[in-house]
């Protein structure tokens, strides 16, 4: 990624007013100054080198296309489209711009500026160049799990002997997902190409983008691949649903929200409504796979920013519009779910800490502002789990991690570090009384709480019994969980945290230890 040293680069190209802490307020200036010059390739131009610096890759995109479209010649902005697509996890694109960038240059008698310029955008697409040619050499990660071994199939017959009511199971959400995830590989199947004049047609079932999007938003653990041709399908298919519905395939969400409602009074929710969808899922699936199967995190947060402004926008805009009418998409618990999956693609980075503390915040107090009681319809199960049980774990784990990350920055046996370790064992404890017993998640908060409780050295007592609850939620995970794809990594973790109660409990037997004994990790070692 060209991106995290963008404003070092302005500012060395002579754009002091693009410095990091300015991008926001200089991206609004120039929106000002568009409003009187909408013609004016230079502030498109800037607008764009805005965007990069903020790591708003479709913005960016969208700005830079728009200044070459009215300067054809502009180096500058063919540079700009260049990183944007790069950003955007395009890289023909990305190679293509920096060539024509490259090519509006002087071919003699350079200014030293000039120069510079040619010298930047060699090197970036040589960089360009690099990365493709390793990403040709990277597949994409092949999630593979025996049928009969995996979860989704292991906790039908689970559902079939649950209690009634009977919703607190994973069961529930792993079976409605995978549902989801299966509809979509059946449609996407179902495409067929054929010979037209003008090139290659294609007739088949639109719905796809939406089995898999939901999927995700369900539990991301339904995304599994046993297709060697599931990205080349895949990628048909949404060029398909993208083109039946006219969707904005490149638009940003400042084009979609200022194109949409243009679109509506002109032709009304029948042909925006799925617009909308397919622009917005197609979002998340490209931000799901960019965040998970490339290291490319920063365009997948892009990507899902991008759909979180729009879903917000629409879901004030049309408050008194009719579900039926707006679609799915405009539900808050669909928002909810996107919101999930960003925070999860920020997690992977461990360097947004605030953010994902006020992101954290943010879930918990939207579920409180509108509750939802447990269902009585089975059939509602998996919904009630996906978008209130399971963000509520999933907030308060990451108010934990955030604690433990914020105490490992402090002096070590503080008394700031030992208060915020405790905090963070308290918020990984009740992050997994919102998980069924039978997740796999809910052992796994269990051992992140017991972890802070060692390192802020705890009452023997106190750990032997979080550990005792991993011990007896491992047998009830395995039925649904023994085989999933964290298995290996969890089940070592597991096991370290089952030779530590062994250990403890053997000494609070012999008298070497008293149940109000302070232990810390050293002494389990």
């Amino acid at each position: 990624m060209t991106n995290p040293t963008e404003a070092e680069r302005l500012k060395a190209e002579g754009n002091t007013l693009f410095v990091k802490k300015d991008f926001a307020g200089a991206y609004q200036k120039f929106t000002e100054a568009l409003q009187h010059d909408d013609k004016n390739a230079i502030l498109y131009c800037n607008r764009a080198a805005c965007s990069l610096g903020l790591n708003r890759y479709l913005e960016a995109y969208t700005d830079a296309e728009k200044a070459t479209e009215l300067s054809s010649t502009y180096a500058k902005a063919w540079s700009r489209l260049a990183a944007a697509s790069a950003g955007l996890g395009k890289p023909d694109d990305a190679i293509s711009h920096w060539k024509r960038a490259l090519a509006v240059l002087p071919v003699e008698n350079l200014t030293p500026a000039e120069q510079k310029q040619k010298e930047h955008y060699t090197a970036e697409l040589k960089t360009a160049l690099a990365r493709k040619a390793a990403s040709e050499r990277h597949q994409p990660v092949q999630v593979i799990v025996k049928d009969a071994d995996s979860p989704w199939n292991r906790a039908v017959p689970i559902i079939q002997s649950l209690p009634t009511p009977g919703w607190n199971s994973s069961a529930w959400i792993i079976v409605s997902a995978r549902q989801f995830w299966v509809y979509g590989c059946e449609a996407m199947n179902q495409l067929r190409l054929f010979p037209i004049s003008t090139g290659t047609g294609c007739f088949g079932l639109k719905g796809g983008i939406e089995g898999f999007s939901n999927a995700l938003l369900q539990d991301s653990r339904t995304f599994s691949i046993a297709d060697k041709e599931f990205f080349d399908k895949y990628n048909r298919q949404m060029i398909f649903e993208l083109t039946e519905t006219r969707a904005w395939s490149n638009g940003s969400s400042r084009t979609v929200m200022q194109d949409a409602p243009k679109r509506l009074q002109e032709e009304g929710w029948d042909a925006t409504r799925p617009a909308l969808a397919i622009t917005v899922r197609g979002w998340i699936m490209r931000a799901f796979m960019q965040s998970n199967l490339t290291p490319d995190v920063e365009a997948a947060l892009d990507f899902y920013t991008s759909a979180i402004e729009v879903l917000s926008w629409g879901i004030d805009l049309w408050k008194d519009v009719p579900n039926s009418e707006k679609g799915s998409i405009f539900q808050p618990s669909f928002l909810r779910g996107v919101k999930c999956l960003r925070l999860d693609a920020m997690l992977q980075t461990q360097s947004f800490l605030d953010e994902i503390s006020r992101g954290a915040q943010d879930l918990i107090d939207d579920i409180a502002s509108a509750p939802m009681e447990p269902p009585t319809d089975t059939g509602l199960y998996g919904h009630y789990l996906s978008f209130a049980r399971y963000p509520l774990a999933q907030a308060h784990s990451l108010m934990g991690f955030c604690r433990r990350k914020t105490a490992m920055k402090q002096s070590k046996d503080s008394a700031e570090s030992l208060a915020n370790l405790r905090a963070a064992a308290e918020s990984y404890a009740r992050a997994a009384e919102y998980i069924p017993v039978d997740d796999e998640k809910h052992v796994s908060y269990l051992h992140h709480s017991f972890d802070c409780l060692l390192d802020a050295s705890s009452p023997a007592a106190e750990l032997v019994a979080i550990l005792d609850r991993i011990h007896e939620g491992i047998p009830i995970m395995r039925r649904i969980w023994q085989f999933s794809g964290d298995a290996p990594m969890r089940d070592a973790m597991l096991s370290n945290d089952m030779r530590m109660r062994t250990r403890l409990l053997a000494c609070l037997q012999n008298g070497t230890l008293q149940a109000d004994t302070v232990v810390n990790r050293d002494m389990l070692q």
